[in-house]
């Protein structure tokens, strides 16, 4: 887990990203085209059966979106993990009753005298969404929530446990893949015993691809940790049956990444989209990822080996037409084109204020609507050790004369340039907005309160 402060008057702890240890640990009514199947595969520890496939554009009453398709897989689970022979007095826990001095007052038993026991070793997953993927061409899909709710299915968070040599379970398990893949295997992970992978559909081999990103690419970037690409970009006025407002559209990107942490064994990479993925648009306006459909536990996840798939969602202007996304994997920010033609920069800043070696506050203009005053603002982050808060209504004030106002918060927030939610200004980045102020008289200036100094910016 990273976590990282701002700094000065308004510190603030963040969750940028985690990773999620893979492991399995061994402790004491759908319509559609079914696919009839037997087949099995096993570890050391269990075999896994897929009984059978169903193909349905609606589950539980749950329509499955344009382009995609719900796959539901029926499996069967078998402990086949060999007994481990365990010494009967200390499975019966006898009790030494020597006051600690057993060891001198008697001789050891010896070993030819010792009586063991076969013992059941249990087959437990810690959580099922760690461990379970539907492969598609190459590209990974988790778990969908539905698998919840379906008969047969399983909590997706909850232990999953086979006690005994022998003992079997069944349990349904869905996704939502797009309804175009024709190549489907179940994934398994599982670096202690062994990965256990399943046909579904189609070649098995082309199934699991190549390990490399399948389908069109936009753009790509790489960090230690992991990978990413961005594969395409359309726009639609709907995400998750709320509408965009006048004035606005979400711009939707389909996203995948692999992660590469870990050593021989590798970690789930996992981050929260709102804190760590936005799109910018021309004149250096950023706009926070407004969710993933995808996500779980409001979490975007990438897997080790498989590029897993995500669907991400931006509230962008209508008006915006060139962008380019940005993420930020722990204080490193990476860039990618959405577009042939990236988005235009900054304009030139009227004036400036120099806040120490945090940031520079930049003004580059103002202009009176309705009675009101919208200053067009930005700020550069000169601070590489985390991102910053900016609260601007307690930062920003609108001078007038000897008169001090304050932002008017309603009327900012239904513009299209307001301060993007969360206000964090990642590393390194410049982030541009406006503001409004509810002043009567000709403003002179702009007073803006800093974490290392104050300043006063002239209009």
């Amino acid at each position: 887990m990273d976590r990282t402060g701002c700094i000065g008057r308004s510190p603030r702890t963040q969750l940028y990203l985690t990773v999620v240890v893979l492991f399995v640990l061994l402790t004491g009514s759908n319509s559609g085209n079914a696919l009839a199947q037997t087949e099995g595969a096993s570890n050391k520890a269990a075999q896994l059966k897929i009984l059978g496939s169903t193909f349905a554009k609606e589950l539980e009453g749950q329509k499955a979106p344009q382009g995609k398709i719900f796959v539901v897989c029926e499996t069967e689970w078998e402990n086949i993990h060999p007994k481990q022979k365990v010494e009967k007095d200390k499975l019966e826990g006898k009790v030494d009753r020597t006051m600690g001095v057993g060891g001198f007052a008697s001789k050891k038993k010896a070993e030819k005298d010792k009586e063991y026991v076969d013992m059941d070793v249990a087959y437990q997953v810690r959580k099922l969404q760690d461990h379970i993927y539907l492969i598609a061409d190459g590209t990974a899909f988790a778990l969908h929530g539905s698998t919840e709710e379906i008969p047969g299915g399983y909590k997706m968070k909850e232990s999953f446990t086979i006690s005994k040599q022998g003992e079997t379970k069944n349990v349904k398990l869905a996704f939502l893949v797009p309804d175009d893949k024709e190549n489907l295997c179940l994934q398994m992970f599982d670096y202690q015993y062994g990965h256990i992978t399943l046909p579904v559909k189609g070649s098995f081999k082309s199934a699991r691809g190549s390990g490399e990103p399948s389908g069109k690419i936009l753009g790509r970037a790489k960090t230690d940790m992991a990978e990413f690409v961005a594969h395409d970009l359309d726009f639609q006025n709907e995400y998750e049956g709320k509408s965009a407002p006048e004035g606005w559209r979400y711009a939707m990107v389909q996203f995948s990444g692999k992660s590469l942490s870990g050593d021989d064994v590798r970690n789930i990479v996992q981050f929260k989209p709102e804190e760590n993925i936005w799109v910018s648009a021309d004149g250096g306006y950023l706009y926070s990822c407004a969710g993933s459909s995808t996500a779980l536990d409001g979490f975007v996840r990438f897997t080790p080996e498989f590029f897993q798939y995500q669907e991400l969602a931006f509230l962008v202007p209508e008006s915006s037409e060139s962008f380019r996304m940005g993420i930020r994997v722990r204080n490193l920010v990476l860039h990618m084109d959405l577009m042939d033609n990236p988005p235009e920069g900054l304009p030139a800043a009227v004036a400036m204020h120099k806040d120490g070696d945090v940031m520079d506050v930049l003004l580059f203009g103002m202009r009176k609507e309705q009675g009101k005053i919208i200053v067009d603002i930005g700020i550069r982050s000169l601070y590489d050790r985390g991102g910053l808060e900016i609260q601007a209504e307690r930062q920003f004030f609108l001078l007038a004369g000897e008169e001090e106002y304050k932002i008017d918060r309603n009327a900012t927030q239904i513009l299209l340039h307001r301060p993007p939610q969360p206000f964090v200004v990642p590393p390194g980045e410049t982030v541009r907005f406006e503001l409004v102020f509810d002043s009567p008289d000709d403003p002179t200036s702009l007073r803006f309160r800093g974490y290392r100094s104050e300043g006063l910016l002239k209009f």
